[in-house]
């Protein structure tokens, strides 16, 4: 019996989420860099849709990152990141 393995997610990083992560304090910084590094392995248990859009959101700490789905080319696009109430507006 063969299985077939699904190819791994693969990440996209948008320059405005590297602009804005390359601001916060590097403990920070590497905590959200290891999130997303878990997300390429299944981003379904760590991610939440959010309501009303197409969009799914990372929590790290006080951060949240907005992400992008597309899971017929098994993409996840990190696009936007900000504190908790100010990155959904």
């Amino acid at each position: 019996m063969t299985g077939k393995t699904k190819p791994p997610w693969r990440l996209e990083i948008q320059h405005v989420f590297e602009k804005k992560l390359a601001k916060l304090p590097r403990p920070d910084r590497q905590q959200i860099l290891s999130a997303l590094e878990k997300l390429e392995q299944n981003p379904f248990p760590l991610a939440t849709s959010l309501k009303g859009r197409a969009d799914w959101r990372l929590k790290v700490g006080r951060w949240r990152i907005l992400l992008r789905v597309e899971r017929k080319m098994r993409v996840i696009i990190a696009y936007d990141l900000g504190p908790r109430g100010d990155v959904y507006k």
